[in-house]
């Protein structure tokens, strides 16, 4: 289940667009074997996400319902899970049917300690008021002895009516996985994502910026694409540093590289390097055993669901590519691959990620931009040398860049490649392509 996220360091370099075409050209490139469930397109701009308007196609349910779900009941009831807990164990021990000493005491004072209460909706329970003021009642609590000192408090909890409460709350407290994906027929891939309704936008920036949610949302999001052969990322403009975790985890990182002038080749190479930097910082931190927060959290339980040896092998084997965007004359890229290996051998990187960056595709400019600007984002199979251009991407992200050259090869031998895509070469078709546009 390859998971290919597709990054740039600023808006409108195309990004979205490449997106949903090369979602739509693995969709064609797997012919009989399609399925359902072979591709997913994931809108992953949480702030923003915009493609189900472009596909005017949109889900049942949005990252907004799931994270309004998460608000209203999920969170409550693990936070309620935790709570039964603490209350059992506190109980037990002043009944005295369970000692001082007692492991499961000291883990239920650990709990009660740290226990974020800063989400929990306390005035929806009518147990709400004895909870609020036994956790206000927490920062004078340092040992199990001092639990005696909540008594008042514990006495005036029904125990029973808790219990009654949290079975309720947990026969309908997950999100349900179908009713998020959205499988357009017109396209053949499903889409995961859609729009935040205006009146819901400042709580939702609020909810995906609170790592109690955003852990909930990743662990919902990957029983989701778990059920994918492919899936496609559309991130948002420099990556998702509140989603880092995920971003480290997935298989093959593509970099947009924007070619239509200087500045924006700069800017694009200088994208790949600190991208380079932050997943070296999380790869140390992952085998140092320093992550902490929602990084631990999250690798701990992809750990628990996939085995250390595979996380271990998908952060240590990470694939990097680069689609050339908005290319104008052939020469640029030379000049751009020149560039990025000086850049590189400046920082010492050059032999360690020489073989590890990949060549895997490039785009024409004006072209795409007549088709997007008149026919809409989705240009697949609108125009023969646009659709072979990003039949080359699937292609690599289906074969996982065997064939693909690195930044060992010559810039002969990768025009070569990128030119071959498709009947006839790519250069007297991108001539042809230039010159039809005057």
């Amino acid at each position: 289940m390859p998971v290919i996220s597709i990054i740039g360091p600023k808006g409108g370099i195309g990004k979205t667009t490449l997106s949903i075409n090369t979602a739509a050209a693995l969709t064609r490139s797997l012919g009989n074997s399609l399925t359902h469930d072979s591709v997913c397109l994931f809108d992953l701009d949480l702030r923003l996400p915009t493609i189900s308007s472009i596909l005017e196609s949109h889900p049942q349910k949005t990252f907004y319902d799931l994270f309004e779900t998460l608000a209203n009941k999920t969170y409550q009831v693990d936070f309620l899970q935790s709570i039964y807990r603490i209350l059992t164990i506190f109980q037990a021990n002043l009944d005295k049917e369970i000692k001082r000493d007692h492991p499961q005491l000291e883990k239920g004072l650990a709990l009660y300690k740290t226990l974020n209460m800063e989400l929990f909706h306390f005035s929806e329970f009518p147990f709400g008021n004895e909870l609020h003021e036994l956790f206000l009642e927490r920062s004078q609590i340092y040992t199990v002895g001092q639990i005696r000192t909540l008594r008042p408090i514990l006495k005036k909890i029904d125990m029973v009516q808790f219990k009654q409460i949290l079975k309720k709350h947990e026969a309908n407290s997950r999100p349900t996985a179908d009713e998020y994906i959205n499988y357009i027929e017109e396209f053949k891939f499903s889409l995961l994502g859609g729009e935040v309704p205006i009146l819901g936008k400042r709580n939702h920036r609020k909810r995906i910026n609170e790592p109690a949610f955003l852990l909930l949302f990743l662990e919902f999001v990957n029983d989701l694409i778990e059920r994918f052969n492919y899936v496609i990322l559309d991130t948002p403009a420099g990556g998702v540093n509140h989603l880092s975790s995920l971003m480290n985890s997935i298989d093959q990182v593509l970099f947009i590289f924007d070619m239509s002038n200087n500045i924006a080749v700069n800017g694009s190479i200088d994208a790949l390097h600190s991208f380079i930097d932050y997943y070296e910082d999380f790869y140390e931190d992952y085998r140092q055993g320093r992550l902490s927060g929602l990084d631990k959290a999250y690798v701990n339980r992809m750990i628990a669901s996939k085995g250390e040896a595979a996380v271990t092998e998908t952060l240590a084997n990470k694939k990097f590519g680069i689609i050339f965007n908005r290319c104008q004359k052939s020469g640029e890229i030379a000049n751009c691959l020149d560039q990025l290996r000086e850049y590189l051998d400046t920082l010492d990187r050059f032999d360690e990620y020489k073989d590890r960056i990949h060549l895997v595709g490039m785009v024409p400019h004006h072209k795409i931009i007549n088709i997007t600007n008149n026919r809409g984002t989705l240009f697949y199979d609108k125009d023969s040398a646009l659709s072979n251009c990003i039949n080359l991407v699937a292609e690599n992200i289906i074969s996982e860049n065997e064939f693909s050259p690195t930044l060992s090869n010559s810039n002969d031998e990768i025009l070569q490649f990128l030119q071959k895509n498709g009947k006839g070469s790519w250069m007297s078709r991108f001539n042809r392509i230039a010159s039809s546009l005057g």
